[in-house]
């Protein structure tokens, strides 16, 4: 059974018969969500592993992953397309790579931000200073006025962290001194920055901590977003947490669209009141159906 038909259903089973004039409107608002397809930017600098961290999340690759130095020089869009659902990848320049070029990347982000659900700052995790990347996101969101609830902070290559052959390669996991060390650098990031979000050491090469990574990922993303996301996530990490967030995300976006008809229709007081009753098990009938839509 398609989408639209088992939405359209559960509105006819349960809208009330007074509001049944309203079930296409409602089902046009309700597929908006389901088909919606995000958008997320890329942020950091070239050889952070921006590319190589998506390809290991998600089930196709965004962009050719490659070692060769300045690999993106200019704001690149990449898309997966699964059903009638798209993710976009916006890949932002790398920040810093030429003093007269910053200009340059920096109107691009003041075009390109509010485009994107979320951006994906990455910061490799042995690196000693991040002064331009602090430099651009002080222009974003104190110039820019952006929101830094919008961009989420991730620490890469942790496996390079020193000492580095300390890694443990049969479980793919850091030394003592390792983790040590990547905890001082999230404190530095935290204090750098003060980012919303939790930060995370990863190593997209070694599969470190990336479950724990999406977690915050789906998490941080909006509402709206976040179950379009994990449609398109490895099934390794679309696991039952992943999908718990997402599910009481579109439960809330199920609830806005909803309490939107309530205050914006040109409704009777009378049929204001239906709705407003029908509301909870309406819901719980559509996000019952979430396995089935994502």
């Amino acid at each position: 059974m398609s989408t639209s038909n088992r939405i359209s259903n559960v509105l006819t089973k349960v809208l009330p018969q007074s509001l049944s004039h309203l079930h296409a409107h409602i089902e046009s608002k309700l597929n908006a969500i389901i088909n919606y397809s995000p958008t997320i930017g890329l942020m950091g600098k070239t050889g952070v592993g921006k590319s190589s961290l998506c390809n290991a999340l998600f089930q196709a690759n965004i962009s050719p992953v490659s070692d060769i130095r300045s690999g993106t020089h200019e704001a690149k869009h990449f898309e997966m397309q699964l059903g009638e659902r798209t993710l976009t990848f916006v890949d932002l320049p790398g920040i810093g790579e030429s003093i007269a070029s910053d200009d340059v990347y920096h109107a691009q982000y003041q075009q390109l931000l509010p485009t994107l659900d979320l951006i994906i700052w990455v910061l490799r995790a042995d690196e000693r200073a991040w002064i331009s990347d602090e430099i651009t996101y002080q222009f974003l969101t104190e110039q820019c006025g952006y929101d830094k609830t919008r961009f989420l902070f991730v620490l890469n290559q942790a496996d390079k962290i020193e000492p580095c052959r300390g890694w443990d390669i049969a479980l793919r996991s850091p030394s003592d001194k390792q983790r040590q060390h990547l905890q001082q650098k999230i404190d530095i990031v935290q204090h750098s920055f003060s980012p919303t979000h939790p930060v995370i050491a990863v190593s997209a090469k070694e599969s470190y901590q990336l479950s724990q990574f999406v977690e915050t990922l789906i998490s941080a993303l909006p509402s709206h977003a976040s179950s379009s996301v994990v449609s398109q996530l490895q099934t390794t990490y679309r696991t039952q947490p992943v999908e718990s967030i997402a599910r009481q995300g579109f439960n809330r976006s199920v609830t806005e669209i909803l309490d939107s008809m309530i205050h914006e229709l040109p409704l009777s007081t009378l049929l204001k009141t239906v709705l407003i009753k029908a509301k909870v098990v309406l819901v719980d009938a559509v996000t019952s159906l979430w396995r089935w839509l994502f």
